[in-house]
């Protein structure tokens, strides 16, 4: 069954299978290993019938430092998703997300802080942008743009990431990081998983056709428990912006792959090109 994430301030998806890795030891060179290299100092230069569950289980504690894109985005003070920053004015997160409030004077993002309680900095939105495409009944073209009034740059915790320009194959190693369930409790620091992507045609064959060339799959492996993290974060692989968490299987048993929108996609690049500039 369909189900977009459910809302808790966890910044991005991320599966939870008990067997995703031959062992722990080899499950924690994964994760370091798709850490994106992005940092505030050196910024790149960026020219129906589904719910959202939202957790990420036994993520690594992260550094602010190593996820410097990352914001929580707020409703009236409650942090209900996820986004990227991607211009010194504008972040990236799911339509879904906003699709329901729009008023500019409630909404904010948070960043430049792993802890939920602690730190960072206020960012308040002057303008919101929703796919033009986006269908709320089946989560197709599932990007929003925010402008904010008072800019991502300056800050030392803060950066841009850039966006992905290629095709990423199967099996490329990928990174997620929120406020995720640990299992136990919603830790107050940012935790951080790996994940594998998967192809069009698995994903597709996954969740009976009702993908489309719009989104990417990932997964963290074949078999075993899974949960999926919030909606609107991002999905970052070789060190890029490739996806906005969307939706994903209904429950921390669902074996199916969660589906992202895929940057790539012509309908959702040129959306970004035209209401963020980049």
């Amino acid at each position: 069954m369909k189900s977009l994430f459910n809302v808790n301030c966890i910044v991005v998806l991320v599966l939870c299978l008990s067997n995703a890795f031959a062992s722990d030891t080899n499950m924690d060179n994964q994760t370091e290993k798709a850490i994106p290299q992005v940092s505030a100092s050196a910024q790149p230069h960026v020219t129906s019938n589904y719910s959202h569950s939202g957790r990420i289980v036994n993520g690594k504690a992260a550094d602010i430092a190593s996820f410097p894109y990352i914001v929580g985005l707020r409703v009236k003070n409650v942090c209900v998703c996820g986004a990227s920053v991607i211009t010194y004015w504008h972040a990236l997160t799911a339509a879904h997300c906003v699709y329901f409030n729009q008023n500019i004077s409630e909404i904010t993002l948070h960043g430049g802080s792993a802890s939920l309680s602690k730190g960072g900095i206020v960012f308040y939105a002057s303008k919101i942008v929703i796919h033009p495409l986006f269908n709320v009944e089946t989560a197709d073209y599932d990007a929003a743009i925010i402008q904010v009034k008072n800019s991502f740059q300056g800050y030392k915790k803060i950066a841009r990431i850039p966006l992905q320009n290629a095709e990423v194959p199967s099996n490329t190693l990928c990174c997620v990081a929120g406020w995720g369930y640990n299992g136990q409790t919603y830790p107050d620091n940012l935790q951080y998983a790996a994940l594998l992507a998967i192809s069009q045609r698995q994903c597709s064959e996954a969740w009976f056709g009702l993908t489309t060339p719009e989104n990417i799959c990932a997964q963290r492996g074949k078999n075993g428990d899974l949960c999926a993290g919030d909606s609107g974060g991002p999905l970052v692989c070789n060190g890029k912006l490739t996806g906005v968490t969307s939706y994903g299987g209904e429950g921390c048993r669902s074996e199916l792959p969660s589906v992202f929108t895929k940057i790539t996609a012509p309908a959702i690049r040129l959306f970004i090109k035209t209401y963020a500039g980049i």
